[in-house]
């Protein structure tokens, strides 16, 4: 019992770091020097390969080690920090494009049906095109990232990699949830907790 108990303990422990290490990672990356925000990236990266690679209480090393060494060993790398916005977000971008494929299900489309046994020809064609505008808010996202970061302007850029691609994620899931309870509401609806509960559980990189 104690064990578990422990156990239980040292997960909770662990996924609060991983939550610290990537709240803090925008403001750190807007206001602090480049390389105290290569450090703390550096932190997140080795964080997640644990998360994924090492399963004993070695991985709690990881990041801080990561961390300590790009900050005192690396030699400056400023243009690192334009890599992950734009990565990040053709990722996700792939990720609900891919879906939009012939004869694959949107995954918008997935998400609902975790809420409704199944899905009526309007909630299908909206669920389409909610993954098709996710898909193209990333896109648009990575493009201008891109361009901010090419053109010279650091302050613009952090303002919108650091600030406002969150703010627009954030408006577009919680808009479209209100506007959602409104057109269906006839309809069963998650809480904005819940759906996000729904996309840990969803087999994103499913074929």
């Amino acid at each position: 019992m104690r064990r578990n108990a422990a156990s239980s303990l040292a997960a909770g422990a662990w996924r609060l770091l991983g939550l610290c290490l990537f709240a803090s990672y925008p403001a750190v990356a807007h206001f602090a020097t480049p390389m105290t925000a290569l450090a703390v990236l550096a932190a997140l990266i080795a964080y997640l390969l644990a998360a994924l690679w090492i399963r004993n209480p070695l991985r709690w090393l990881t990041p801080p080690v990561a961390g300590g060494a790009v900050y005192w060993l690396a030699p400056p790398a400023e243009w690192l920090l334009f890599v992950p916005p734009i990565v990040i977000n053709l990722a996700l971008a792939w990720v609900f494009g891919r879906t939009l494929l012939r004869g694959r299900m949107p995954l918008i489309s997935r998400f609902a049906l975790m809420e409704q046994a199944t899905l009526s020809p309007e909630v299908a064609a909206y669920t389409r095109l909610l993954t098709w505008l996710w898909t193209l808010l990333f896109v648009a996202a990575a493009a201008i990232s891109l361009v901010l970061a090419l053109s010279g302007h650091r302050d613009a850029w952090s303002l919108f990699t650091n600030l406002i691609n969150y703010l627009l994620v954030g408006a577009l899931f919680l808009g479209e949830f209100a506007y959602r309870r409104v057109r269906f509401r006839n309809y069963r609806h998650h809480s904005p907790l819940q759906l996000l509960r729904n996309v840990r559980r969803a087999k994103l990189f499913e074929r």
